[in-house]
């Protein structure tokens, strides 16, 4: 098998099945038959209840969807159940609320696979896009010049080396697991099954530290189904309502974004937890207060740190200075 397709839900239903007849359309041109979809369910009950009235069950029975629940809410174990229960060669991650661009899917296995015999590739990106924006929003990239979170950078119409990125991206399956060799997937965040946030910095500068690269393939947008201001901020009260939104917010242990806190410590140590303290506090204070989140941190950092800092080949200081990817 070629191909599986990774998402991971917690009580989207209308959006889940909207992004899986999606992901299905965009299949076809590499074969339904040579791929896969892996659904990790985190719903509460009554979401769930009703997940088999919105997934195809013509595709599960045929075995193209495949479908397994988590009892815990975490989106990290909830991703790395999906990844480790997939047969693919290759993984490509999309959120539960999504729509997949034209030939999308397509082009991300075309480029992983010119690049197979690569030992130092790491993810591949497409860019992502919001469905209320202009897709010249469309983004592939995180400028880290003043600081290591990032801002949203550019999209590239060429292939090209890039920081790090969330979804959608496609990668090696043996690779994001392998714990000698490889990625070993969410690490601390999904040992701990830790709170929403930070999981997309972890993975992507982790690659860069242990020596493999992250790329931008120009392709078009995965589009990401919300959040739509004028609806979701309730500003409106006759506006039809879409829906409870990305409640992963409100699960996992410890503080929401207590990861970003978490993922600095694991690549950076204590230095890097410090310089990144203000923009912490200033994007995500409402959630964690890292004064009394900062020994916990360490506490849940320290396992993945050690492996970390036996097989990186470059510090993330040294990747700040010398910018690899440019």
């Amino acid at each position: 098998m070629i191909l599986s397709i990774i998402i991971s839900n917690r009580n989207d239903t209308v959006m889940l099945s909207v992004t899986i007849r999606s992901c299905i359309e965009a299949l076809r041109p590499l074969g339904l038959s040579n791929c896969e979809i892996v659904i990790a369910d985190n719903s509460d009950p009554i979401p769930h209840s009703q997940l088999p009235s919105v997934i195809p069950s013509k595709y599960i029975r045929e075995g193209l969807i495949k479908f397994h629940f988590q009892p815990f809410p975490c989106l990290f174990s909830a991703r790395e159940l999906a990844i480790s229960n997939a047969k693919g060669k290759y993984i490509i991650c999309v959120d539960s609320h999504m729509l997949i661009g034209h030939n999308m899917f397509l082009d991300l296995v075309n480029f992983i696979e010119s690049r197979k015999e690569d030992k130092t590739l790491g993810f591949a990106h497409a860019p992502i896009n919001w469905a209320h924006q202009h897709e010249s929003a469309a983004k592939h990239d995180r400028d880290m010049s003043k600081n290591e979170l990032g801002d949203w950078n550019l999209k590239y119409e060429k292939e090209r080396t890039i920081t790090w990125k969330g979804m959608p991206w496609i990668c090696k399956r043996s690779w994001f697991l392998d714990k000698e060799k490889g990625l070993n997937g969410y690490g601390a965040l999904s040992q701990h099954r830790i709170s929403w946030g930070g999981g997309d910095m972890h993975l992507g500068i982790k690659s860069w530290m242990l020596g493999f690269k992250n790329w931008a393939v120009p392709c078009n947008a995965g589009i990401h189904i919300g959040p739509f201001p004028r609806i979701d901020k309730g500003k409106d009260p006759n506006a039809a309502r879409i829906g409870k939104y990305r409640l992963y917010g409100t699960s996992g242990h410890g503080s929401q974004c207590l990861g970003f806190l978490i993922s600095c410590y694991i690549l950076g140590g204590e230095s890097m937890m410090r310089r990144n303290k203000d923009i912490i506090t200033n994007r995500f204070g409402k959630f964690i207060n890292v004064k009394d989140n900062w020994d916990e941190a360490i506490e849940l950092g320290q396992d993945e740190k050690s492996w970390l800092d036996k097989r990186k080949v470059t510090t993330f200081n040294k990747l700040l200075k010398e910018e690899p990817w440019k």
